[in-house]
């Protein structure tokens, strides 16, 4: 869930922090199709491995492995409905008690989980690409699609892996957010948090229910919703979400404002 992952971050806090107005004023830019084209050739280089790597946990003495398939089972429980709800009752409970900046953090997180999965499932839907365990020969035909047969089989919803695609979306943002508050702390929190997001994705393999490519392009579209969350909430905090979620920001320091028979003088700070 991703109370662990909010456990990393520093408890430095975000006072003196000013908003970005430099940022973006659209979600999506050009690039993104360019980003996209990269991350999808480099998927496609990937699977020309997929059945090494699948044949490879597929063996005997790996699946009979007890630490491996521990870790395995267990990963496999993180995805992107126990992550989203692991994001609303952090954000929840950070609201119940005041706390502001996890409530932002919460809030962000949970936007990319959802935002990455349901890209993944409108991808997979039509593709139908059908899982290691389910293609024909077993393990080793990773072209085997049904196209527009994977909204109505679960054995042809491979690419991308949602699982990875949410795990790298929450791991995405708590590293971000940890660098805007806390550069110094970025050295330890990025490998713990994307090692923790490497392992729904190791459990999918191992599993037999992704090919190696999956796993990657899932991780390319958490980590692409993750930064653009963080980036564009960040440009514009007084966006209608957040003002609903969050409530309106706190602005520090003097503020003169002007009234009809004077002037009033506010000062505001952040603790």
């Amino acid at each position: 869930m991703l109370v662990p992952w909010l456990a990393l971050l520093p408890s430095a806090p975000l006072a003196g922090q000013s908003a970005d107005t430099s940022g973006r004023k659209t979600f999506f830019v050009a690039t993104d199709a360019l980003w996209l084209g990269a991350f999808g050739l480099g998927s496609y280089g990937v699977s020309r491995f997929d059945p090494r790597v699948t044949k490879y946990f597929q063996q005997p003495r790996n699946q009979s492995n007890h630490t491996m398939r521990k870790l395995a089972e267990s990963f496999t429980r993180v995805h992107e409905t126990t992550l989203t709800i692991g994001g609303l009752v952090t954000y929840g409970i950070a609201r119940w008690t005041g706390g502001r900046d996890v409530q932002d953090i919460a809030l962000h997180a949970t936007e990319a989980i959802v935002a990455a999965s349901l890209t993944s499932q409108v991808i997979r839907g039509p593709l139908g690409r059908a899982r290691p365990k389910d293609a024909r020969p077993r393990f080793e035909d990773q072209y085997e699609f049904h196209w527009f047969n994977g909204f109505r089989n679960f054995e042809y919803r491979a690419y991308p892996s949602i699982h990875s695609a949410s795990a790298f979306a929450a791991a995405t943002v708590i590293v971000v957010e940890t660098h805007r508050r806390s550069p110094h702390s970025t050295w330890y929190v990025a490998p713990l948090a994307y090692a923790i997001a490497a392992g729904p994705g190791y459990s999918r393999v191992y599993l037999g229910q992704h090919w190696a490519s999956d796993i990657f392009m899932g991780a390319f579209i958490g980590t692409f919703y993750g930064m653009r969350v963080v980036d564009y909430n960040h440009a514009h905090p007084d966006n209608k979400v957040d003002r609903f979620f969050l409530g309106a920001p706190k602005p520090s320091g003097l503020r003169i404002l002007p009234q009809p028979r004077g002037m009033t003088l506010l000062y505001g700070r952040e603790f």
